[in-house]
Parts: C-alpha cells; structure tokens; sequence
C-alpha cells in the first residue's frame, strides 16, 4: 500500500514529509544529554588545553554509549580537583519523560561501604571502638565469636550472605526488613559460615550490614542520621541521604529500570544499609571525593589506613582496603576505586590521590558496566593497559569479588 502511495507523483511531496516528520519525532523521544564543563568555579583559572581535551574525549566516550542505547545516567570527570566534564544523558523518569540532571540522586549500591568505613573510622578517631574489638563487645548477642571490626571492614570475617539466607527464611517479601531483623535471624539461626575467621578474602554484604549496626550501638542514633550529621552536613552534600523509613526515596531519586525501561522490582531487602543504601548525586560524590583530602570529617592520617591492602596477601595486584578497592597502574600510580549494582542501578567511583583525580558514574538502567579502564586510559594514556585482553582480565577479577551476592 505504501509503494503505491509513493508511486503516485502528487502525493510524493507529502508522504515524504510525513516521513521527516515521523523521524524528528522519534529523534525527540530521546533526551539530548546535558554537557557542562563548569562546577560552579568561576574564579577558577580556565582548563589546561591538556584537560581539555582530555575532556572532550571523556564526552565523546559517553556520547557513544548513550548514542548505542546502552547508557543512560550521569557523569563527572575531575583532574587536579577540576571539573573537566559532567553530562546527563537520559531519563530520571521514562514514563513522565523526566530528564536526568546534575542533582538527581541514584542508589550507591556497594559504594555506599565507604561510607560505612569512614563512620566506623569516626568512631575510632574519637577513641570510641577500636579496630580489634570482638563484634560482641558492641553486640553482645552475636552468635560468631572470634570476628572483630578489622575482619569485617576487610571482608574476612567468613559471615554467610544475608541476602541469600534472608530470601531462603523470610516469608514475607513485602515488608522491608533492617538491619536489627537481620541480627535478630542470626541469632536465631545461625547460618553457618563460609569459613573460620580471618582465613581469606571473601567479598561480604553481611560485614558491612553488622558495621551499620556497630554504628548506632556506639553512637546511640540511627546509622542514616549518623551519616547526615557527621558526613553529608559536614561537606554540604544536600542531594545525599541513607534510605529510612522516613525516607520517600520515590521522589528524590531516578527510576531504577531492568533492560527495556522495565521498572527494577522494589524487594524486602532494601531496608537493609551499610552495605548499600547510600543515595547521592554525581555533583554531591565529587563534594566527598575532595572533601576527603580536606580534614573535616578525618584526618589524614585516621583515613589514609582505609588506602592500606588488608583484605588480600600483600603481593595482590588488587586489593581491598577499609571500603575501597585498589590497584596500581603501569607506573604504579595507585587506583581507588569501588562499583556497586543494585535493582536497576549500576556505579562507580574512582579517586587517583597523586592528582585529586575523580570519575563518577552513575546509571539507573541495566546494560554492561562502564569500564573504569576506558576512562582512566583516557586520562592516563601512558600508564593503563591498552590491550583488550588485559583490560577484560582486570574486569572479570573485580566481578569474581562481588559474585557472591555482592553489589
């Protein structure tokens, strides 16, 4: 039918409008991305050509992921505690066709442990916990002797996965559980562990969920006002919260979609923090990342121990400190970095400390992850491994980590 329309010479001019304006149409369903260079620094000398362009090649990566349909969220690149880009690209809302920006905020997932480890670290600066303390001296009922602060900030503790053994004896999956219901099951149960304390590296959930906890025991407030008080106040971080149940995160935070824009299920495990359950922005993350190097939440030399290798042998080329990953370039420029995945959201964020180097990403929509390698290659050419084969090898070691319910 449509051939024959076309072949008729006076409809010609009209069928082919009809098509332009089916396409601009389409072309219109898609958020053009929000590209901006400027972090509110307008005393600030201008970039370097060097970061530039270092720049444009970051928005040109991002560009093309978003162009390939496998993008959508947003991005911030500092060098030299500069802002060199930042971007939005996509939707907050697909439905209501709400646009990503600046200050939306998106679920951490496994981001969300460091700041955990820095509360714990808090706590330690003022003499109130000690790092080689037994989990009983805080929680007297917990049923794994022989495990301390150390051990779970490190992921050697052994402790079954909260998530697996919660799905297994929870009955009901509507009611959101905490972090005191989680206790209380294995108190009860007492799943049996994954190994005698401190044997190995296993990455854990369960650890940083019993930190949380830690937390409001020595502190006497719930962890999410812990975490607003002594980290979010303290570095201006408004677009941050940890989920509560005076939290409606519904109006605060992007959509989390599976592939397809299918909305990622709410699940009973999401009232459980400390292992996840940060929310923040691309704008507030940067705010932590420098506010790190300036004293007001730690001292140096309180959290340059979290920079330490603990959770592996020495020799590791990766490893794990109190909250961070690490690992070293070619030229031993030292990474810190962690990722998180969770109903729908999937993050990075990496910090170079030689150069107040930041890179945040955060997505609300399932697809592969950004390769942490790619950015980084364009930031240090000559010290990342360009190789295919090197740069799947050091992904598919982060992955193995988290394989184990990790997010």
């Amino acid at each position: 039918m449509m051939f024959r329309l076309m072949s008729h010479p006076k409809l010609r001019p009209f069928i082919a409008l009809l098509l332009l304006v089916t396409l601009w149409s389409c072309e219109q369903s898609k958020p053009a991305p929000h590209i901006s260079n400027d972090y509110k620094s307008p005393a600030k000398p201008p970039l370097s050509k060097e970061d530039s362009l270092k720049g444009q090649q970051i928005e040109a990566y991002f560009r093309r992921l978003y162009a390939k349909g496998v993008f959508n969220g947003n991005v911030l690149v500092a060098t030299h505690g500069r802002v060199i880009f930042q971007g939005c690209f996509g939707w907050a809302d697909y439905k209501q066709k709400k646009e990503l920006t600046p200050e939306t905020s998106f679920q951490l997932a496994s981001v969300s442990k460091q700041f955990t480890s820095v509360a714990i670290m808090i706590l330690k600066e003022r003499g109130l916990i000690s790092y080689d303390d037994p989990v009983q001296k805080y929680i007297p009922n917990f049923p794994y002797h022989g495990i301390t602060i150390r051990m779970l900030i490190g992921h050697r503790s052994g402790l079954p996965n909260y998530i697996y053994f919660s799905d297994r004896y929870v009955k009901d999956k509507e009611t959101p559980i905490t972090n005191s219901f989680v206790l209380a099951l294995m108190t009860s149960l007492k799943p049996p562990v994954y190994y005698i304390p401190d044997r190995r590296f296993n990455y854990s959930n369960t650890g940083y969920m019993v930190l949380a906890a830690v937390v409001e025991k020595v502190s006497g407030m719930p962890f999410a006002d812990f975490i607003r008080m002594e980290e979010f106040n303290a570095l201006g971080m408004n677009h941050s919260f940890v989920a509560s149940p005076g939290i409606n995160t519904d109006q605060l935070v992007a959509t989390g979609y599976k592939g397809g824009w299918r909305i990622a299920p709410k699940t009973f495990l999401d009232g459980v923090v400390g292992d996840k359950g940060v929310y923040s922005s691309v704008e507030d993350l940067f705010l932590w990342d420098q506010g790190l190097y300036s004293g007001k939440i730690l001292k140096p030399a309180t959290l340059l121990e979290a920079f330490k290798p603990y959770g592996k042998a020495l020799n590791s080329p990766k490893n794990y400190g109190f909250g961070w990953r690490m690992y070293h370039l070619s030229d031993s420029t030292k990474v810190l970095y962690h990722s998180g995945w969770w109903e729908g959201f999937q993050t990075l964020l990496v910090r170079v400390m030689k150069d107040s180097t930041t890179v945040v990403v955060l997505k609300n929509r399932k697809s592969s992850h950004v390769s942490k390698d790619d950015v980084l290659r364009i930031l240090y050419p000559e010290s990342c491994p360009a190789d295919k084969k090197s740069r799947q090898s050091e992904e598919n070691s982060t992955d193995d980590d988290e394989q184990d319910g990790g997010h």
